[in-house]
């Protein structure tokens, strides 16, 4: 069984907003209004998607030695913020900041992680060391938000209009937990993964990397939506060039449960128009999107973030694939 430290200070509203829905299962089962702190070597380190796991062998204050369970992000949420494999060195000593358990004993959510060297490396926490990013020369590459960014989205997410079936939808929170699951636009947009994106004459095609799962969208050139298009994660995109912005027009998205956001589900009705351009520095992509859908928003919704030019992160491969027993391991000791 895994025994936690005694609690060390409290977390503030705002980050239990912006962080209780970001993972691929509800992060109800963490007191978020509490910190612990776990010192000991790191015994273990599985590499995994959709969520990383460190066991840490501690020592409480009667002496006792125990293993505790302490989950992270994905591999790709936990690169693009600055945390690779090679930090981690088994058997190297660590302080673990962690959420704990509401249930004693069990699985812990890891916030950072600080080696020897005093470096405070990122878990679910945002990291404070800025990525240096290089200049691109188009829309093509390989881009992603940073976890700040990410988290601002899903406070401005929480601020949307919805119509009475949108607030019940809402109140009632439901997640589908536990799963590998490729999540559609706008949600898709904000996270913090890897996003590859090939342009060519006739069409643009992402690659979105979802924990270790890969969704694909083509968006159809100078085209015209199809008529009686057959629903889809993705929909029917059509795009044109206004200038320099990319101007991308999709309807036909399949309903959802995260259709609309983290627990958001969202309707056939769904309709989204987004606008991507490079920033005058060309470090980054600037993102806009508006949303429609009249079952679930009151009224449409637009918001604007960055995409950071990553040319030093790639999509997962094969071997990082979602695995769906590594899903539901926060549930296990």
């Amino acid at each position: 069984m895994i025994r936690l430290p005694v609690a060390i200070s409290a977390f503030a509203v705002s980050t239990l907003l912006c962080t209780s829905a970001f993972a691929h299962h509800s992060q109800a089962p963490y007191d978020l209004s509490k910190e612990v702190l776990i010192k000991g070597k790191l015994a273990r380190l599985d590499w995994k998607n959709p969520h990383m796991y460190l066991i840490v062998d501690t020592t409480d204050a009667d002496g006792k030695q125990h293993m505790v369970q302490v989950e992270g992000l994905s591999i790709q949420q936990a690169q693009v913020d600055g945390l690779h494999k090679e930090d981690l060195q088994i058997g190297m000593p660590v302080v673990v900041r962690a959420n704990p358990n509401r249930e004693p004993g069990k699985t812990v959510r890891g916030l950072d992680v600080t080696t020897t060297d005093g470096v405070v490396h990122p878990i679910y926490a945002e990291n404070k060391r800025k990525p240096t990013l290089t200049p691109a020369k188009s829309l093509a590459g390989n881009w992603a938000p940073s976890l700040a960014t990410t988290n601002a989205m899903f406070r401005e997410f929480a601020q949307w209009q919805y119509t009475t079936a949108g607030r019940a939808a809402q109140a009632k929170g439901k997640s589908a937990d536990g799963i590998c699951y490729v999540e559609p636009i706008p949600f898709q947009a904000i996270l913090n993964e890897v996003r590859a994106i090939e342009v060519s004459k006739n069409e643009i095609v992402f690659r979105f990397d979802n924990s270790g799962d890969i969704g694909v969208r083509v968006v159809h050139m100078g085209a015209s939506h199809t008529a009686n298009v057959k629903p889809s994660l993705f929909g029917d995109a059509i795009g044109k060039w206004e200038g320099d912005t990319l101007v991308i027009d999709t309807v036909g998205f399949a309903p959802d449960p995260s259709g609309l956001g983290a627990n958001m589900p969202s309707s056939p009705g769904k309709h989204t128009v987004e606008r991507i351009k490079l920033t005058d520095d060309r470090l980054h992509l600037s993102y806009e999107s508006t949303v429609e859908d009249p079952e679930y928003l009151a009224k449409p919704a637009t918001f604007t973030m960055l995409w950071d030019h990553r040319p030093d992160l790639k999509l997962s491969g094969p071997e990082e694939a979602c695995d769906a027993k590594v899903a539901h391991r926060f549930l296990e000791d």
